[in-house]
């Protein structure tokens, strides 16, 4: 449905994005994970059609999505983004604001279709309250509702962009976005990308899984397959905790050392599992988490891992035995 071939754009003092080729299928989600200046927003808004491109292009359905450059009107109809900062209008209520997007429909279906969003968004009992007196997870719903109002229920080809939906809001409205946007694929019919710098609510719910890393997308798949097998440590490091030592040292997990004694491995923490007649370390700290602790522990002088674990009672000085498969231990790059 979206594809980007080689996008490349250039500012004075730096290479913001840098030859990025995407496809993003119709009824899919896509998630692109990144840090802070790794070129996300500025991606999105050439995917959208609101910033040229330097080089490559972007194809919505094989139709190319020109720039504002060659465009009065800025964007693609089709395209949809809400940008981190909502841009909601200030003065008006939620449900005006999302009535907004449909002043040029039928007042029958306009407010059938508002009341249909309001309720899919969780919206319904804060609809007369101006965007100020709402909180961040109601603004963020109320931008998304409003970017895919105006369009005919049932139909295909609109594809929703969202830069940094999770980011500011609290645990309950984090699950609650979450839900809309699989709810929209799922059920309202539409195509979703999002660029975050926290890849857990990109695990859960996204279809395929992107790291971005100084405006270049360094590793593409599964969400599944990013997490187990990523490609350097920065990706690794991205997608969740991970453990990261040179070869050498795998002998204080029990394990041989590989031909490049400099290279590195990843080792997830839930890979790690306390044995009794595993090697012996010390347990240095422990981090309760609800269902289950996070356990570092010393094997050697240059050797601490962290180890996930539901056992209780553990705590820092003690002897623990641990035992990692060799199958769990992952090569990657720098």
């Amino acid at each position: 449905m979206l594809t980007a071939t080689k996008l490349t754009k250039y500012y004075p003092d730096v290479r913001a994005v840098r030859n990025v080729s995407l496809t993003l299928d119709a009824g899919r989600i896509m998630a692109l994970v990144g840090e802070s200046g790794s070129g996300k927003s500025t991606l999105l808004n050439l995917l959208a059609g609101l910033a040229d491109a330097d080089a490559g292009e972007v194809r919505f359905n094989d139709e190319r999505v020109v720039g504002p450059s060659e465009k009065l009107v800025p964007g693609h109809p089709q395209i949809r983004l809400v940008p981190q900062e909502y841009q909601l209008m200030p003065n008006v209520s939620v449900r005006e604001n999302i009535t907004f997007a449909l002043r040029y429909y039928e007042k029958n279906y306009r407010d059938f279709r508002v009341n249909e969003l309001l309720r899919l968004c969780r919206l319904t009992d804060v609809q007369h309250r101006l965007p100020r007196q709402v909180s961040g997870g109601e603004k963020q719903r109320t931008a998304i509702a409003r970017a895919v109002a105006d369009r005919s229920p049932g139909s295909a080809g609109v594809v929703l962009l969202l830069d940094e939906p999770f980011s500011h809001l609290d645990l309950p409205n984090r699950l609650i976005v979450r839900d809309l946007l699989f709810d929209l694929v799922q059920h309202d019919h539409m195509t979703c990308l999002f660029v975050t710098h926290d890849a857990t609510d990109a695990l859960s719910i996204a279809d395929m899984l992107g790291i971005l890393r100084d405006g270049k997308l360094v590793q593409l798949g599964s969400p599944f397959d990013v997490y187990r097998q990523p490609a350097t440590a920065y990706a690794a490091r991205m997608t969740g905790t991970a453990n990261i030592l040179k070869a050498k040292h795998l002998p204080a997990l029990g394990l041989p050392k590989t031909d490049d004694p400099d290279a590195l491995v990843c080792l997830r923490p839930e890979a790690i599992m306390f044995d009794d007649t595993g090697v012996v370390g010390t347990v240095r700290a422990v981090f309760f988490r609800g269902s289950f602790s996070e356990v570092d522990v010393e094997l050697s002088r240059y050797v601490c891992v962290r180890a996930l674990t539901n056992r209780h009672g553990l705590r820092a000085g003690q002897q623990v035995g641990v035992r990692v498969a060799a199958e769990s231990v992952w090569q990657i790059g720098y």
